[in-house]
């Protein structure tokens, strides 16, 4: 999905610094784009839980929150990604505490299809937000299938 579709789909959405006069600092955009570009390749973000097993999940989850860590020592925590990241490595973070978990693996089967499935829910929720205000804080076009996760009508 490119930038203008995301930006025409979004209702409510503002960010104080990004206006015509506005020019994010090049390694800003960078680390975003390419870590727009990493997150369009990970398909917990979209597929069906039961395609990809909690255990996939899991490990997916894990590097993700690895290069979100990343990411963070070269970027500003007071900027747009800065915050952005930081909600989405606690959201890997609360994902990977409650699919991780001793309990997890103890838990009957449906027990664990339905804290896989929640848990997903949550995280695809939180990361959807976050890459929406990437997307929109730095001009950058998003894949559909990870476009997907963007909640349209969130307020900013």
């Amino acid at each position: 999905m490119h930038f203008k579709e995301i930006l025409s789909h979004i209702t409510g959405f503002s960010v104080p610094i990004f206006g015509i006069q506005w020019t994010p600092p090049q390694p800003e955009v960078k680390v975003a784009r390419d870590l727009i570009r990493e997150l369009e390749d990970r398909r917990v973000f979209y597929r069906p839980e039961e395609q990809e097993g909690h255990t996939y999940c899991l490990h997916s989850v894990t590097e993700i929150r690895h290069m979100v860590t990343e990411a963070l020592k070269v970027i500003e925590p007071k900027t747009q990604i800065g915050k952005s990241l930081s909600v989405l490595r606690r959201a890997s973070r609360n994902f990977c505490d409650a699919v991780g978990a001793p309990s997890f693996d103890a838990a009957p089967r449906p027990a664990q299809k339905s804290i896989l499935s929640n848990e997903l829910a949550k995280y695809r929720k939180a990361a959807g937000l976050e890459i929406g205000r990437i997307a929109i804080a730095y001009g950058l076009d998003v894949e559909d299938e990870l476009a997907s996760i963007i909640p349209f009508n969130f307020l900013g």
